[in-house]
């Protein structure tokens, strides 16, 4: 089988393995104990923290682990909300982890940023949205969206909110491991999953602002000086870092050199899959994405369907993110463009196929992929169920 649902989640890089078995056997003892073996196990995280922070820019003191990306968004949101109730501003492509939380948590509510035809927030309009509502708590828009990879303009939004004294959050899971990072840490608040990347499942880290003293995820305990409560995951955090750090060396610190021949691999991928069934939607083609990322919208088909068939084929894909599939928020991407905007009838049936690789993908993974496409999108299709509206 070929796995094409990076997105979703990675294989566990075999540095990650090792720390992960090194750091159980070794380094077990409960950081926030006296002995000198859990100060052996403080040390190690510490010096995981300051490694991470390297690669992010920023200080380690800014650095909170956490459970998951979605832990670390759900207690930003809360923060947020004790801080300056008021309203959020994101992207209508949030990943639901952001969007859902912030829409609870804020007595403001949320409110949406336009985006163009590819998904991605118009810049030029950003102020006005701003100018219009009053107490904004805080912006926050994805680095990288995770249905379509489309890049999003998250540092010019940050100089944006800067001028205008806004707390600005992006939620990087899907760049971080896959572009260069390094300026990552400038924003306010950053989000990442170690399992995206290679790292295992179960850990995440939030970087918050380094005048956030009072911060406080989960409570109950004085670790990571007291804004996050509960036992350091030290082998989690060990091996999520050594991910990272791997991906780096073997990618030349994720320079265009090791990008370029992947972005080609996706791009021949994706002009054979539309050369031979012209009606499918390239979502984000036009503009920056992930060299990893190919979404596609298959009128008459059903999403789910063709990830079946597909995987009948020898091919493991999504019909988008792995945390909505096989429900209405699979469509996401769309109902934020526009299905008008795409050429898609709002009374007629389409399916979505999301192809997400990873590093050790070749150019002959994607041609398969891309062939698996064909052969399944061409075969006669039962009536789909899913409709926009």
């Amino acid at each position: 089988m070929r796995y094409f649902d990076y997105n979703a989640t990675s294989p566990l890089h075999p540095a990650a393995r090792e720390a992960w078995l090194e750091a159980a056997d070794r380094y077990w003892h409960n950081p926030s104990s006296l002995s000198a073996a859990a100060t052996a196990a403080r040390e190690c995280l510490e010096d995981a923290r300051e490694r991470l922070a390297d690669m992010l820019g920023c200080d380690a003191e800014r650095i909170l682990f956490t459970g998951s990306a979605t832990a670390a968004n759900n207690a930003l949101a809360r923060q947020v909300a004790m801080a300056s109730p008021g309203r959020a501003v994101l992207s209508p492509l949030e990943h639901p982890c952001v969007a859902e939380s912030f829409a609870a948590a804020l007595t403001g509510g949320v409110v949406e940023l336009p985006v163009d035809r590819a998904g991605r927030v118009e810049m030029d309009k950003v102020v006005d949205v701003l100018d219009r509502h009053s107490a904004v708590a805080i912006v926050s828009v994805l680095a990288a969206s995770n249905e379509t990879g489309v890049l999003e303009p998250w540092q010019e939004l940050l100089e944006c909110c800067r001028s205008r004294q806004i707390p600005f959050h992006t939620d990087a899971v899907q760049w971080i491991g896959r572009l260069p990072a390094d300026a990552l840490g400038q924003c306010d608040y950053l989000t990442g999953s170690g399992h995206k990347f290679g790292g295992p499942k179960g850990i995440g880290f939030l970087v918050v602002p380094e005048t956030t003293t009072l911060f406080h995820g989960d409570r109950g305990g004085p670790q990571q000086n007291g804004r996050w409560a509960g036992t350091e995951n030290l082998p989690g955090v060990l091996a999520m870092v050594a991910a990272l750090e791997a991906l780096a060396v073997e990618t030349d610190s994720f320079s265009s050199a090791a990008i370029e021949p992947r972005r080609q691999a996706r791009d021949r991928a994706e002009q054979m899959i539309v050369a031979a069934l012209p009606e499918v939607i390239v979502l984000g083609q036009a503009t920056e994405r992930l060299w990893n990322t190919l979404a596609l919208i298959v009128p008459g088909h059903d999403g789910r369907r063709l990830v079946a068939g597909l995987e009948r084929q020898g091919i493991i894909a999504s019909t988008g993110s792995a945390c909505s599939s096989g429900s209405e928020a699979t469509a996401r991407a769309v109902a934020a463009i526009g299905p008008e905007r795409l050429g898609l009838a709002t009374d007629k049936p389409w399916g979505m196929l999301r192809l997400s690789a990873g590093w050790e993908t070749t150019a002959t993974d994607w041609q398969a992929a891309a062939e698996a496409v064909i052969t399944v999108v061409s075969q006669p299709s039962r009536p789909a169920q899913v409709r926009l509206g």
